[in-house]
């Protein structure tokens, strides 16, 4: 027995020393590129599980793990790692690619791999030349390592090419035909289109820069200074605007009727090819793989993508993985540069090469692997027109836009799309002149120095006025203040002021104490960030008001204050005082005062972002939307009356389209935004009212009706002055939180459709964690809070007029 026990203690011991030499690697989890759950069916997930198995079997001693980064309601993909690095729950390793490798090297997110690449030089035999001169573009360096090299290519449906007596072996080789093409293979009464744009965020803008390529354009380019700057507002890119507009509006008769348009945009643009809603479609094939979809591969034909007026033109990435920069831990950093090398390894390749064939998927696999590989039969089965198109890609491949704040180059270039698409007689050069000054602006940070330098002066100026004018108004306060008599205190007798004193100051210490260190504190260091190109990993720089200029030289953020009034005044207006009159129905009601005063509070049981997502449901814009449907039979009633009205008198009214998108018109998105806070806020907001009508005397209703008052004379005369003080209160919190509010309208519409929704706290939090402008954030944020702090001020001088009691003392008092 005891030497079964020595045995166990030794193993014990054996296993404890293991665990302490394992070493973690922390990486972001994403469906793309982290760790795949073990139920994982599709063969791309399955894959990538393999290759970490394989990974940890090789390297018992490391061990790879999903990390639990900071993350946020929406749809925007870069959040989780930017909230991540932000929040100091940064991963060790993380995938970049083109868009966003040369911002994460500005921030200092990168840690330089050169002296790694220079033990294992082979590391770089893999990499496609385009793809190696990305990487040493920024400075020389290399700062991350692909795992995997993508090229844009044209994929399409076989079988609905052969149901619109279309060769499948013949894809479309021009614009011309493309459009064409995409014509034949529409299908309404099935609702399919001959070609799908993403409408997600940025789709529409990664989408469009092929086609701007096509048309022999570039989203920008590289001065000879080396600033970025946009190039999209040429010719070309009119050429490839109005193709855009060509393939998302145009309409043609085919058997009598009126179809179209022969594009699509779809939000849930891969679920939607996954259920044939589309027939042609742009997509990555990568280095291994020929083409990846998750629908029968025999019935998929990958191509080149047709050529534009500037010939044949295509993107190509590369999926790649950085080292975090803060690691400094030899034994980590060796770690993270082994599991580099095995990802892009042969290893890993083998790895993915086997498990495709195992899968079936043999004959999509690049013909010179399956040779490297051991797989000649095969090899000699692949199709040559993928062979083709996959060799065509990277000949005629452009990088995706790497220059400097690229990373959200698709957002922005997201708007000029849109707007086409809602202004069709809108001159597209005039849109794409617009779109590309805010893009040099906002993205790029382009202004030209002497502009700048004019600016620096008018701000130093004001700030001089402002600084005058507060130690004036400073110098006047203390002065009345000294003029004041001395306040009395009214204690009870034998009570000491210096007890009373003592005591509360104990009392208040802990509240006062929080505050500096909660609140005060980060306001002051926030005023500091202001004046500092800061930088998450990196020493901030000194810029003095060159933050507040571009606060007040950029038109998103009057838009935003625009917007922020707008909202507030909906709100108020709405929704202020829907629970005051929803607290007196509720007050009045005879019978089942529980069952309705539960009913309206339930909302407030909810969360608001699921509030927010039932909503966006709610408002969708397909013919399932809940509100279209609703609405349908009122609008086919209608178009039933304008049908007579056309017929009788020979006019030609228009009818009503049967469903609408609201949350993607300008004129409706806000109004739509405001209704499911104020549906989510009457019952909670309605109690508190509620609370105060009870402290409101019987006797003078009785009064009242004994005066013959009506109704609404004694919500006015009574009801009214008694809860005034509460209604001002409330005004103030709904003022600023309507202010401030962010989170309903970013997982809504996230700002949009064309800035509609952009309100202040959005363009805040857009340029802090999307741009990474911490330094123009913080002073926005301060010129929102100087404004809310002068609205709060003139309030509390309101609410002074006021003398608060209980009302148990009120009613002694009467």
């Amino acid at each position: 027995m005891s030497a079964l026990f020595a045995v166990l203690a030794a193993g014990s011991v054996h296993f404890c020393v293991a665990q302490d030499e394992v070493t973690t690697i922390r990486m972001i989890a994403h469906e793309s590129w982290g760790i795949p759950p073990k139920d994982a069916v599709d063969p791309a997930s399955i894959t990538r599980r393999a290759i970490f198995e394989e990974f940890h079997r090789q390297n018992p001693d490391l061990r790879v793990v999903n990390a639990a980064g900071l993350q946020v309601a929406g749809n925007q993909p870069d959040a989780p790692f930017l909230m991540s690095m932000a929040g100091d729950t940064a991963p060790d390793v993380f995938y970049v690619n083109f868009r966003q490798m040369t911002n994460y090297v500005d921030q200092g997110f990168c840690r330089p791999l050169d002296d790694l690449i220079a033990r294992n030089p082979e590391i770089l035999n893999r990499i496609k030349p385009k793809v190696l001169e990305v990487l040493r573009s920024i400075d020389g360096h290399i700062y991350c390592i692909p795992y995997i090299q993508y090229g844009m290519a044209l994929y399409y449906r076989i079988d609905f090419f052969r149901q619109a007596g279309l060769d499948p072996s013949k894809p479309p080789r021009n614009w011309e035909e493309f459009y064409e093409y995409a014509k034949r293979l529409t299908d309404p009464s099935v609702g399919r289109y001959g070609f799908l744009f993403n409408n997600g965020m940025e789709g529409k803008g990664w989408h469009w820069t092929n086609l701007l390529r096509q048309a022999g354009g570039e989203p920008v380019v590289r001065a000879e200074n080396g600033v970025w700057r946009a190039s999209f507002n040429t010719e070309a890119g009119v050429k490839a605007l109005e193709f855009f507009r060509k393939l998302c509006l145009d309409k043609w008769e085919r058997d009598g009727k009126r179809i179209g348009p022969a594009a699509g945009l779809s939000t849930q643009w891969r679920q939607d090819i996954d259920n044939g809603k589309a027939a042609m479609w742009f997509d990555y094939t990568n280095d291994v793989l020929l083409h990846s979809t998750r629908t029968n591969p025999a019935l998929i034909g990958v191509a080149a993508m047709p050529a534009g007026p500037g010939g044949r033109a295509n993107e190509i990435n590369a999926g790649m993985w950085a080292i975090n920069a803060s690691i400094k831990d030899p034994k980590k950093l060796e770690a993270c540069w082994r599991f580099i090398l095995f990802f892009a390894g042969e290893d890993a390749e083998r790895i993915a090469v086997k498990n495709y064939v195992e899968f079936g998927l043999g004959n999509l696999v690049q013909p010179d692997l399956l040779e490297k590989y051991g797989y000649h039969d095969l090899a000699r089965r692949v199709d040559p027109l993928l062979v083709q198109a996959s060799r065509e890609q990277f000949e005629n491949g452009k990088p995706e836009p790497y220059g400097r704040n690229c990373q959200l180059l698709y957002v922005l270039l997201d708007q000029p799309l849109q707007e086409a698409l809602l202004y069709p007689d809108r001159p597209a050069r005039e849109i794409l002149d617009k779109a590309a000054k805010e893009t040099n602006e906002k993205l790029l940070g382009y202004v030209p120095e002497e502009v700048m330098q004019k600016r620096r002066g008018i701000a130093f100026g004001i700030l001089f006025a402002l600084l005058a004018g507060t130690i004036w108004y400073t110098v006047r306060a203390i002065r009345r203040f000294r003029s004041l008599p001395p306040g009395e205190w009214s204690l009870e007798a034998g009570a000491s002021r210096q007890r009373v004193l003592a005591f509360m100051s104990i009392f208040l210490a802990p509240a006062a104490l929080s505050l500096l260190v909660w609140s005060y504190y980060p306001l002051f260091r926030g005023l500091i960030i202001a004046f500092q190109d800061y930088r998450i990993m990196r020493p901030p720089r000194w810029v003095g008001m060159d933050n507040f200029i571009d606060v007040f030289t950029a038109p998103t953020f009057y838009k935003g204050v625009m917007n922020s009034f707008l909202y507030v005044g909906l709100t108020l207006g709405i929704g202020f005082f829907l629970p005051f009159f929803l607290a007196l129905m509720l007050d009045e009601i005879p019978k089942f005062k529980v069952f309705f005063r539960t009913i309206f509070y339930l909302p407030a049981m909810t969360s608001g972002i699921v509030i927010a997502f039932l909503w966006r449901q709610f408002y969708d814009k397909s013919e399932h939307g809940l509100l279209n449907q609703l609405l349908a039979p009122v609008f086919q009633a209608l178009n039933s009356g304008i049908d007579f009205v056309n017929s009788v008198l020979g006019t030609g009214i228009g009818h009503f389209a049967l469903t609408h998108d609201w949350l993607g018109d300008p004129s409706l998105a806000m109004l739509a935004v405001v209704i499911p806070g104020i549906w989510a806020g009457a019952g909670p907001g309605s109690i508190l009212y509620l609370a105060a009508l009870k402290n409101v005397p019987e006797e003078r209703y009785e009064a009242a009706d004994l005066d013959g008052a009506t109704w609404w004379q004694k919500i006015v005369h009574i009801t009214f002055p008694a809860l005034k003080p509460l209604i001002l209160i409330n005004l103030l919190g709904a003022f600023i939180g309507g202010f401030k509010a962010m989170e309903q309208i970013f997982i809504m519409t996230a700002g949009g459709p064309l800035y509609a929704t952009h309100t202040l706290g959005l363009e805040i939090w857009q340029n802090a964690f999307m741009f990474l402008k911490f330094g123009y954030a913080t002073a926005a944020a301060w010129v929102m809070g100087a404004m809310l702090i002068g609205f709060t001020v003139l309030q509390i001088r309101s609410l002074l007029q006021y003398r608060f009691t209980t009302a148990a003392a009120a009613e002694q008092a009467r």
